[in-house]
């Protein structure tokens, strides 16, 4: 197995913008830090791991700063870490097995070992640094790493009984002796002898008394190490335990600052060279260390990074983020993006998961309330629905009804105690789809149950109603008032349309595959959205299909036009239906009309009428922390686009945002542009598809643009293609009746 391989990149460092004013393409991860699972100090600065970020806290300034892949890091979800102070090196370890180097606030990239063909699994334990080499502990056996040479030295595999594979699960040098923690028991074989073969399982011994032996660390000429949840320790020849043989729930071994720090899951006691135990009540803690100043820090489950002062005192911190990795739906009101973190299995049981749902505003996230009266019990958060006149927010459960936030802040919950809400068979209130036609009245999906759609008059009043199919989810409202809804679990259907008729009740219409009879990719359909061409487009398993004429859908003698039509696109190399071989997660149109779709295979972002691919971000290509993107949101006001993936959530400032019908709150920035600035200069506020002339005060125009949806970009450049003179700018934007006006101005610093 050939691990060498190596490549460079440079850390840009983290810089902190207003949200409105962040620049156009730029990248930011939202992750969750409120769970701790390693902390390291290094120069007075703790590099903490949390769920799937790193991060780092000043001890002198209290400031964090995330370390991501928006800087630079080859991936997202860290497995561990280490430092090494004889090079000056941090060593960054991730699940798939990909090593980052961070070294002189450089990058270095290994991707042996991600590369590399393992048999069976290929998973990281724990990473040890033992001088200038860290020594990774793995499931298939034990990688070296160079740190001053900065490659992977040396993999020593299948070293099991008869030379079969076998996980390690820490390793640490004593006296001259690699040692490694096993299933078997503990190994040993010399750590520095060149004459000797480490690759030979025949080289190890092995004291088997000590089998499942876990967590392996050095203190005070004595060798420490976890077996059977009791805690021992070696010296000149012999074993003993600990704390007098009792069974714990060991997480980390740590030393520091003259003493064995010992993290159990029900609290941290810290050994001293005379053998002396100290103990620190703290529960449901994953790792403890000790800093410069003898103060003791504590990570955990959900209760962030915990500092215990020596007098007692306990301080919390938590960057901001997300309480957890889990999104469902995501939806975006003015400056505000919404997120839910419940859902439900593939087939279509209970997630179980309480994270509730998530606010984010102007850099900040707020996560719900637990103790919130309204909201505080329910779990399992699913689809969204916004007013967009009164900014009220309903959020759909599969399980705990229906819950109404009004100005951010619980105002209702409906469950069958005070609506038409019932229980599917297995007592569940599921809410799985809501929307709002023009009277003002709310339609929900309340899937699985007799009469699954529901409707709250502007009255208060609640009414319910039989359609084609009692599994009814996710819907949007047409310009004509009729309810599109998805038919998941409905494999010989794809949609329901519903339309109100004279008596109060409703008349539904069933969409399938098939010429007129609907049209559609795949009765699968995942996604659906009204664009703002008044047409329904719909994301399946097979593809995106687009009903241009949704008005016709009741009309009989007008089924093949109503039919959704696939759109033939033609990217250079093969002609084929738009998306056909991607499952389609969720579908968002932005300021512009333009199309994200959440897929399989990452986010695609598709031009006005579907012609052309314009974007395609993948994990490989993108700061994106995985491929598999569940749902997408945008803010209205300020374009960026949120993606919610499996490995957390990350978000793109991007070049369209909702435009108004005149020039409102026009912005330019950055402003002013200094001589350094390299990225795009961006305009918002413009009324939509808006005409803009930048001038020099002389009344010269040296660039020219068309907004999308309410933003234009410039790249800095005149007509020649190249960078103003320093001065001041005028800019100028024309609407669609061709009236102009100046809008703001813009200062160039060369």
């Amino acid at each position: 197995m050939r691990l060498i391989y190596t490549f460079y990149f440079f850390l840009i460092g983290l810089s902190l913008f207003a949200q409105n004013n962040t620049p156009t393409y730029t990248w930011r991860m939202h992750l969750p830090y409120n769970s701790v699972r390693q902390i390291i100090e290094v120069d007075r600065t703790l590099y903490v791991l949390a769920e799937v970020g790193l991060y780092t806290f000043d001890l002198i300034s209290g400031e964090s700063t995330m370390l991501t892949k928006v800087d630079g890091f080859a991936e997202s979800k860290v497995s561990n870490f280490g430092y090494s102070s004889d090079t000056k090196t941090l060593i960054i370890v991730y699940e798939n097995g990909n090593i980052d180097l961070l070294k002189d606030n450089k990058i270095i990239n290994l991707p042996g070992l991600k590369r590399a063909s393992v048999g069976g699994q290929k998973f990281i334990y724990e990473t040890s640094v033992i001088g200038r080499k860290a020594y990774l502990a793995t499931s298939f056996g034990v990688v070296v790493v160079d740190l001053e040479k900065q490659l992977i030295s040396a993999d020593y595999q299948n070293l099991g009984a008869g030379g079969t594979t076998l996980e390690v699960f820490s390793i640490f040098v004593f006296n001259d002796t690699l040692y490694l923690a096993t299933d078997e028991g503990i190994k040993s074989a010399p750590a520095y002898d060149s004459r000797v073969n480490l690759q030979n399982f025949e080289t190890w011994k092995t004291n088997t008394t000590y089998k499942s032996t876990r967590l392996l660390r050095e203190f005070n000429n004595n060798l420490f190490f976890v077996n059977d949840s009791i805690l021992y320790n070696y010296a000149s020849g012999s074993y003993s335990t600990v704390e007098a043989g009792v069974k714990k729930d060991y997480k980390s071994l740590i030393t520091a600052h003259d003493k064995l720090v010992i993290c159990r899951w029900e609290g941290v006691a810290l050994l001293d060279k005379l053998f002396k135990l100290e103990e620190k009540k703290e529960p449901f803690m994953e790792y403890a260390i000790i800093d410069y100043q003898n103060n003791l820090w504590f990570g955990g489950f959900y209760r962030g990074l915990i500092k215990k002062w020596p007098d007692g005192r306990i301080d919390g911190f938590i960057p901001p983020g997300p309480y957890g990795l889990t999104t469902y739906d995501m939806q975006g009101y003015e400056n505000t993006m919404y997120v839910t973190a419940g859902g439900h299995t593939n087939a279509y049981a209970p997630s179980y998961v309480n994270y509730g749902y998530y606010i984010y505003e102007d850099g900040q996230w707020l996560n719900r309330d637990l103790n919130n009266p309204v909201v505080g019990s329910m779990i399992d958060f699913t689809n969204i629905y916004i007013n967009q006149n009164s900014g009220d927010v309903y959020l759909g459960s599969f399980g705990s009804g229906l819950a109404k936030l009004k100005n951010k802040v619980p105002d209702q919950k409906f469950t069958s105690a005070n609506s038409t809400i019932k229980a599917a068979v297995d007592t569940r209130e599921i809410a799985l789809g809501m929307t709002q036609d023009s009277k003002g009245t709310l339609w929900v999906a309340n899937y699985e149950t007799e009469k699954p759609l529901l409707s709250l008059k502007k009255d208060g009043s609640w009414k319910e109603y039989n359609v084609g199919s009692n599994r009814i989810g996710e819907m949007v409202v047409d310009d004509q008032d009729n309810i599109w809804m998805l038919a998941p679990r409905s494999s010989s259907l794809g949609l329901v349309v519903v339309k109100e008729n004279s008596n109060g009740g409703v008349v539904d219409r069933p969409l399938t595959t098939g010429a007129k009879n609907g049209g559609l990719p795949s009765n699968n359909v995942k996604a659906i959205v009204l664009d703002k061409d008044g047409e329904i487009w719909v994301g399946t398993e097979t593809g995106i299909g687009v009903f241009y004429q949704p008005s016709l859908v009741f009309n009989p003698q007008q089924r093949l036009n109503a039919d959704a039509q696939q759109i033939i696109i033609d990217d250079g190399i093969d002609i084929g239906y738009l998306l056909e071989k991607e499952v389609i997660n969720d579908l968002k149109v932005d300021g512009g009309n333009r199309k994200w779709a959440a897929t399989n295979n990452g986010v695609w972002l598709i031009a006005e009428d579907g012609s052309r691919i314009l974007k395609h971000f993948t994990a490989s290509n993108s700061p994106l922390p995985s491929d598999i993107v569940n749902c997408i949101g945008i803010v209205p006001n300020t374009g960026e686009v949120f993606f919610g993936t499996t490995q957390g959530i990350t978000s793109y400032r991007g070049d369209a945002t909702e435009a108004g019908t005149t020039h409102q709150n026009t912005l330019v920035f950055p402003n002013p542009v200094h001589s350094t600035y390299q990225g795009p200069i961006t305009i918002t506020g413009l009324p939509e598809d808006a005409t803009v002339k930048i001038a020099d005060v002389a009344g010269r125009v040296v660039y020219e643009l068309i907004a999308t949806g309410g933003t234009a970009v410039w790249n800095g450049l005149n007509f020649e293609g190249q960078k103003p003179q320093t001065g001041i700018y005028l800019i100028y934007s024309a609407n669609k009746d061709d009236e102009e006006a100046l809008v703001t101005k813009l200062l160039i610093v060369r």
